[in-house]
């Protein structure tokens, strides 16, 4: 699961993608307004991660509705080099949004 990862993604709102790398059970990474900074586990071919994702340029609208920053939880499973998963929203009884993550590079030893 290491590695540097293209992040894809689709809610209610519309769509749109950014990058993540995924380091020793952390995840950074970003789009074009917004960072995200969390923590993720895996079981088998399973990922699950929590992840804050905070507005850094206002106007910049999210695919989940939501002005300002806001919380995933994310449930993906790995095929190979990509994961096909789910985010919902934490606290919050709001649709989520389907991820699809490809992976770009490994992590140098």
């Amino acid at each position: 699961m290491e590695g540097f990862w293209i992040v894809q993604y689709e809610g209610m709102q519309g769509n749109g993608g950014g990058v993540a790398m995924f380091i020793k059970g952390q995840v950074f990474g970003g789009d074009t307004g917004y960072t995200y900074l969390g923590t993720y586990t895996t079981q088998g071919n399973s990922v699950k991660a929590r992840v804050m994702v905070r507005n850094f340029i206002p106007g910049i609208p999210s695919v989940v509705g939501i002005t300002g920053d806001f919380e995933l939880s994310i449930d993906g499973l790995v095929e190979g080099n990509v994961v096909n998963g789910t985010g919902s929203l934490v606290g919050v009884q709001r649709p989520g949004i389907a991820l699809r993550l490809s992976k770009r590079a490994d992590i140098p030893a």
